[in-house]
């Protein structure tokens, strides 16, 4: 299997145990603490669908790189060194700490690497797909799972730069005249 179908047959797998974690497991999107049970749960989902016995799914394994050491949510990979796939996930838009260091792990491993954030007062979850030169950022609808290219960035910029920040621009008005100020007749 080449890298592409690999990475095809991940994604498809993620996908699968997101559609999952929606259909049996809803109620511990409302949990206090959920980042332990969710994790849980997508990793076994995601070993399920996968069905094969050289790829495990683990979750908070430490990986060490030439550089540093990494914690994703979850990691497919055959603990003999060779990862699959690393997810990282929070319960709302991943900071610019958390993006970057998925981003830093994709690039150590080489391995296909997503980031999610669950939004729980949108209608889909927002992905982020690591690639050497850019990241994809994808929706997945919670109501049909059909998936959406948001937009594609390269690795120096960032879709969150502008998007959080408000941009308040001051109008020169004209000044109203006396026809415009008159209180309309009937």
């Amino acid at each position: 299997m080449n890298i592409r179908e690999l990475e095809i047959l991940l994604f498809d797998a993620f996908s699968a145990s997101l559609k999952r974690l929606c259909a049996d497991d809803y109620l511990l999107f409302s949990t206090q603490k959920k980042k332990g049970p969710i994790t849980h749960r997508i990793a076994m989902y995601l070993e399920q669908e996968l069905a094969n016995p050289a790829m495990l799914c683990d979750t908070q394994f430490q990986i060490r790189s030439e550089k540093e050491c990494f914690t994703p949510d979850i990691v497919v990979h055959n603990r003999m060194g060779e990862e699959y796939m690393a997810l990282f996930w929070q319960d709302g838009y991943l900071s610019a700490h958390e993006r970057e260091n998925a981003r830093d792990f994709h690039k150590e491993k080489r391995c296909f690497t997503l980031a999610f954030s669950l939004l729980p007062d949108k209608d889909y979850f927002l992905i982020y797909r690591f690639a050497e030169n850019y990241t994809d950022y994808l929706h997945i609808s919670r109501d049909d799972f059909s998936e959406t290219v948001l937009k594609r960035c390269g690795v120096d910029e960032d879709i969150f730069d502008d998007q959080l920040r408000f941009k308040l621009v001051r109008r020169r008005g004209k000044k109203a005249s006396a026809a415009e100020d008159a209180p309309l007749s009937e």
